[in-house]
């Protein structure tokens, strides 16, 4: 193997990410810095060239019960779940950043449940005063309108992948490098923290602000709607669902309708008492 590599550690999971030269590198570097890691990796992951590779149209993924295979934008590869190795192609080195969160994600998704009493959730997670907050939701329901309006109330962790772990204590929110693809650049600040989980909400547009408290299965139900790509497969539907119940049992989880708009943070402070 080359010494083009770096270790990562994402939510518990240790990583050996291997690139074909130094310029790819160079790029997942600077992307992964705070996320870099010493201890011994546990999945080996490796980047590699393909030239005149084609843009996905339609994106797809294909689940066996111990793989994955994908190919998402102008990235393509295979995850062995049982090997934990991973090998992902993209056409050039300014793909490979995004071919890199993808199978990582990717990853993380399916490991994170089975191992690590944890999930990664498509949606955005901030702090403020101290509590953790995930926002999730389907897609257009306000992820992003919410970090946008977040700055100088809240800091946003990521408005794309967040981890929601039951492995400690305390049921804990934690960051990742990950963040849309849309996102405007002037708007990605990555950073590793942690927070206390406070609550778990799920965005739908309403006309005012309101909080709507849901049950164990509901909320089980509504995560589901966001998150089909972690129920695929037999094994880690079973992981996945466990961990969800336990979370939601363990963490207020609601509907949150509201407006686009910095009227939020009080709102939130007054009714999840922040």
């Amino acid at each position: 193997m080359n010494d083009h590599s770096l270790r990562l550690e994402i939510g518990g999971i240790t990583f050996a990410v291997h690139t074909p030269a130094a310029d790819w590198l160079a790029m997942l570097s600077d992307r992964y810095q705070l996320f870099t890691a010493t201890d011994a990796p546990v999945w080996e992951v490796t980047l590699r060239a393909e030239s005149g590779m084609e843009r996905a149209d339609p994106p797809w993924a294909s689940h066996g019960e111990t793989t994955t295979t994908f190919h998402v934008a102008y990235s393509r590869g295979t995850i062995d779940l049982t090997s934990r190795t991973a090998e992902v192609y993209a056409p050039a080195a300014q793909y490979g950043p995004a071919a890199m969160d993808r199978v990582l994600a990717f990853i993380c998704t399916y490991d994170l449940p089975r191992r690590h009493d944890s999930l990664l959730l498509h949606g955005a997670a901030m702090v403020r005063r101290g509590h953790g907050l995930a926002l999730s939701g389907r897609s257009g329901a306000g992820k992003t309108t919410a970090s946008r309006v977040a700055a100088g109330h809240a800091q946003v962790l990521t408005d794309e992948n967040l981890i929601l772990s039951l492995a400690g204590g305390q049921p804990m929110l934690h960051s990742t490098p990950f963040w849309g693809a849309s996102t405007p650049p002037e708007m990605i600040r990555r950073v590793n923290v942690r927070a206390p989980l406070r609550a778990l909400l799920l965005l739908e547009h309403g006309p005012d602000f309101r909080l709507e408290r849901l049950s164990d299965g509901d909320a089980v139900l509504a995560l589901l709607t966001t998150e089909k790509l972690a129920v695929e497969r037999v094994s880690s539907a079973v992981a996945w669902l466990e961990v969800a119940q336990r979370l939601v049992a363990t963490v207020p989880t609601y509907r949150l309708y509201s407006l686009p708009t910095v009227d939020l943070w009080p709102f939130l402070d007054r009714e999840l008492e922040l």
